[in-house]
């Protein structure tokens, strides 16, 4: 994944955080907000998860979603299918354990037609 693609500043949070729209489910919270960069960009944030091991897991599923799903922002927002420029963070806590990639696929998905 190209560091582009990723949030990598506090202050790149902090704006997705206070100017974004939330969508939470059990351990998880996907937090989206458009920018002005043209493309979609993912920040993860995995909150009391005392192993690092358990932690990095999670971060390398939602990695790995993201590399599937990289219009997934767009969808989320309900943008046009040629349109870019959102921020996702998805942020989760000790609760959120996804089994493999198809659960956390599985959970990802069934937020989005929630939105319609």
């Amino acid at each position: 994944m190209l560091k582009v693609s990723l949030l990598t500043k506090s202050w790149q949070y902090n704006h997705v955080y206070k100017q974004g729209k939330r969508i939470r489910a059990k351990g998880v919270t996907l937090v989206y907000a458009p920018n002005t960069r043209g493309h979609n960009r993912l920040g993860i944030s995995v909150s009391g998860m005392k192993s690092a091991v358990k932690r990095n897991r999670i971060k390398r599923l939602v990695r790995e979603f993201y590399r599937f799903h990289p219009m997934f922002p767009s969808a989320l927002a309900g943008a046009k299918e040629d349109q870019t420029g959102f921020d996702l963070v998805v942020a989760t806590n000790k609760r959120f354990i996804p089994k493999g990639l198809d659960h956390l696929k599985t959970i990802f998905l069934s937020f989005l037609p929630a939105l319609s």
